[in-house]
């Protein structure tokens, strides 16, 4: 019996119970305890749940996300406890985002499962396991039978790995593991730890996309589920990988979709409506298609004129795929805003229209949620970027609009406190109708697709828009689905904003190829189509990117007028596309539709096609106009060198009483701590590796949330020379008795100027609680002035001047491979909202370019 015999044998094994299975009445949840009442596609998922777990499968619940998969594995474990006498113990792995949804689930729809949360800081965790080992002690010695105090132990991925010693101990009768895409990589950790030490025989996982981009990830799924009937990676990929004839691939179709059904079962909105078991508000499908403004054009052309013999490389095959991808990552920065490029910014950072005028996007988008607002919708947004949330958070600062904000960086208590702030209040019941906006309840939820696009509900909102795209096209459909689902009570607008002739184009393109492959495997009509380019698919992209790039015309760069967007022109195609939540599609029917900004400026449109001859025109064009850019930069740097000839004797002038005072010092036996002024990253290329973590605790003891790495306190001074009383003075005094003598004695030399960072290495001997192995800095900013004649003698934070000691202390900290600890700075109780703002942009802006940590210390808000 051949690998392919062996699935279908398998296959029709299962396929056989459910015929025997078929004369057995329906099931009734509330049997078992379950408060809510079913929707037929979900009593049908639980009878197929129950009979897959009789006959021994482990199987995946693979519907549409928002068809209420986690009510079907809630309905399925209070099955087993009451009606199969199975107390558990039962695990369920999910994202941490999705945990509050969990807890609240089985609260409102089972209360008689008992389900512990185990989720939280090291200690809260510890002392869960000790309540956990003592009430087993307890019972050990009354009887013979040990049970955990608990049926379910809810957690996450991390804390599996965290805390695996403890809970692979912990044999567990079921598991369920939700957003289960998170195993596609059969070499991840969370993979091969799952399948080898935890001791858990009969698994559940739930994924609404088990198809993302190729079918060696929908052979993980399948073989951790049951590896003995699946093999091998090279068994499933010879089996079925595509023939040289269509027949051939139509048959492997056919036989892949018949074994899939015996152990995964998939429904689809779109289905289940047409036949009638589900009924939900439709959704219709917007591409809004951007044009570049001349900033953009400009940030645009100079990527490519600076890369372009890595494009001549790639596109003759001779450079790889990373070159490629961060190539593509500059230009997408570019389409979403010019600002996330370091420099190009206004500095200090002042809000104002600029922000909207510098981008195609943020202009459409400002008339969009101008619209929405106006009407009483409410909207999701979504962006793959942080740093794009960042600027999109400053835009809802200037607009006044009430926003909640989830990305990578926000805390689980703050999440979930968002979530829950953001679903009080629906949407209005008739969308048609004008209804004055609550100032009071949030507008907008930006989310990162990746921190927040599975697992939520939010059909509080009836509008979604993609800001930014992300690169694997069913992340975007897992974070569309968090408004379009089941409670969802309007109509659904999803608005893809796309810059027109750009890479992102291009993106686009792929995606669509990409979600060939699920359509293809899973889809209803798989067995239908002729032969598609599944296994290969990837095969042409490098080029095809590389092709792609050829949309922009690099002659435009110099033509201003080009780049001015018609408000009027604008407002008549946004009004166009608000206008499509009245429309008269079927329930089921989704709408598809592309607005080009030919319509906002006039511009031909354009077939992206794979075309070799006029890529290489457009590489000739780009050469011409990058030589003739070059001459005029020669002429510029002429004229900036006659400049620099007059500062010359001026720069010598003030080497020489610089060279004057640091003998003096010298002879004084004076050394200064001041942290010379620093050059920023040549490429300004931002890292995804820097992180702001906002926490609780005294940012003097670091040691309590890095207990093994090197840290910097970076703390704020004036210009005064006199160590002040309270806050952060005694912390810092009582912490080392070296750094107020050094500040002191600074401003005795003459060596206290704004902007200065002094940067004190704090010694063993003096520090509190001082762990030896570890260093300590201690980073004195001088960002405010001090004159006793003024009524408030110290002055207020200067924005520039911190930016100056930022830039400053990531440097320092990039140096010693240490993390930045600091309290909360500008964000007092009264003071204005937008001055933490500007400081939290700078501080993400120094994290990302220096791939530091930066922790901000807070108190917690009364309740």
């Amino acid at each position: 019996m051949n690998y392919e015999q062996r699935l279908t044998a398998a296959a029709k094994y299962v396929f056989d119970g459910d015929a025997r299975a078929a004369t057995e009445g329906e099931v009734n949840s509330s049997d078992y305890g379950v408060t809510a009442v079913l929707k037929p596609h979900q009593i049908e998922g639980l009878s197929w749940l129950i009979r897959r777990y009789l006959i021994g499968a482990n199987v995946i619940l693979g519907d549409e996300m928002g068809l209420g998969k986690t009510l079907q594995a809630i309905s399925f474990l209070s099955y087993l406890k009451f009606c199969r006498g199975i107390h558990g113990p039962f695990l369920i792995l999910c994202p941490l985002s999705v945990t509050d949804g969990w807890i609240s689930e089985v609260t409102k729809f089972s209360p008689k499962l008992k389900v512990l949360r185990y989720v939280g800081d090291k200690q809260y965790r510890r002392a869960l396991r000790r309540e956990m080992y003592e009430n087993v002690e307890k019972q050990s010695s009354s009887t013979n039978v040990q049970t955990l105090p608990f049926d379910v132990l809810l957690t996450t991925y991390d804390i599996a790995l965290i805390d695996q010693d403890f809970l692979s101990q912990i044999p567990w009768h079921y598991a369920v593991i939700d957003e289960a895409q998170r195993l596609k990589n059969p070499s991840s950790v969370l993979y091969n730890v799952l399948r080898d030490h935890y001791i858990m025989p009969r698994r559940l996982l739930m994924t609404g996309t088990p198809i993302q981009n190729s079918l060696t990830e929908l052979w993980a799924l399948m073989h951790f589920c049951m590896p003995s009937v699946f093999g091998t990676l090279e068994q499933f990929s010879s089996t079925f990988k595509e023939g040289k004839g269509a027949p051939i691939v139509k048959e492997k179709f056919k036989s892949l979709k018949y074994v899939l059904a015996a152990f995964m079962l998939r429904r689809t909105k779109s289905r289940l409506i047409e036949t009638g078991t589900l009924s939900l508000p439709p959704l219709t499908e917007i591409t809004l298609m951007a044009p570049l403004v001349t900033l953009q054009k400009k940030v645009y052309m100079s990527i490519l004129r600076k890369e372009l013999p890595k494009l001549l490389a790639l596109s003759s095959g001779t450079s790889n795929q990373q070159s490629l991808q961060n190539i593509v990552i500059q230009l997408r920065k570019a389409c979403s805003h010019p600002y996330l490029f370091a420099g190009i910014e206004p500095e200090p950072y002042e809000e104002g229209e600029h922000l909207i005028e510098a981008s195609g996007k943020l202009i459409v988008l400002d008339q969009l949620l101008q619209k929405l607002r106006n009407s009483g919708h409410r909207v999701l947004l979504f962006a793959q970027m942080t740093h794009t949330l960042d600027i999109l958070q400053d835009y809802m600062e200037l607009r006044k609009y009430p926003y909640e904000r989830l990305d990578g960086s926000v805390r689980a208590e703050e999440r979930f406190a968002a979530i829950r702030s953001f679903s009080r209040q629906s949407v209005t019941g008739n969308s048609s109708s004008e209804s004055e906006p609550d100032p009071d309840t949030a507008f907008v939820f930006m989310i990162s697709t990746r921190a927040g696009g599975v697992g939520l509900n939010l059909v509080a909102a009836d509008t979604v828009i993609f800001y930014e795209q992300d690169w694997n096209p069913q992340v975007d459909k897992q974070a569309l689905q968090r408004a379009h689902r089941i409670g969802q009570m309007n109509h659904v607008i999803s608005i893809n904003l796309v810059t027109e002739r750009t890479v992102e184009e291009v993106i686009m393109h792929r995606a669509e190829r990409k979600l060939q492959l699920s359509h293809d495997v899973i889809g209803e009509d798989a067995i239908d189509k002729e032969g598609k380019d599944m296994v290969g698919a990837e095969a042409g992209d490098l080029k095809s990117v590389v092709l792609g790039l050829r949309m922009f015309d690099p002659t435009t760069e110099s033509n201003e007028s080009s780049g001015q967007l018609d408000t009027s022109k604008v407002n008549a195609i946004v009004e166009k596309v608000i206008a499509f939540r009245h429309g008269g599609k079927s329930e089921f029917e989704d709408q598809t539709v592309e607005f080009t900004s030919k319509d906002l400026l006039g511009e031909k449109s354009y077939d992206p096609v794979l075309d070799e001859a006029s890529y290489n025109s457009w590489v000739q064009k780009l050469k011409e106009t990058s030589e003739t850019s070059g001459d005029l930069a020669l002429e510029e740097a002429n004229k900036r060198l006659k400049l620099e000839e007059k500062h010359l004797k001026a720069e010598s002038v003030r080497r020489k009483a610089e060279e004057k005072k640091l003998a003096k010092w010298e002879a004084q036996g004076y050394r200064s701590l001041s942290v010379k002024d620093v050059v920023l990253p040549h490429d300004n290329v931002l890292s995804d590796s820097g992180l702001v973590n906002l926490v609780y605790g005294d940012c003097t003891q670091p040691s309590k949330i890095c207990p093994s790495e090197p840290c910097i306190i970076f703390s704020c001074v004036d210009d005064s020379g006199t160590w002040g009383h309270g806050g952060m003075f005694d912390a810092l005094a009582r912490l080392s008795s070296q750094i107020p003598k050094a500040y002191e004695r600074a401003s005795e030399f003459g060596d206290l100027h704004l902007g200065d960072l002094h940067l004190l290495e704090i010694s063993g001997e003096d520090e509190e609680n001082k762990d030896g192995n570890v260093n300590l800095w201690v980073a004195l900013a001088v960002v405010q002035t001090y004159n006793p004649r003024r009524k408030v003698p110290r002055s207020s934070i200067s924005i520039p001047e911190l930016e100056q000691c930022l830039s400053k202390a990531a440097f320092s900290a990039a140096q010693k491979s240490a993390s930045i600890h600091m309290p909360r700075i500008g964000h007092q109780n009264g003071s204005d909202r937008s001055e933490w703002y500007s400081v939290e942009r700078l501080i993400r802006k120094y994290a990302a370019l220096y791939g530091i940590k930066i922790y901000v210390y807070y108190f917690r808000r009364s309740s």
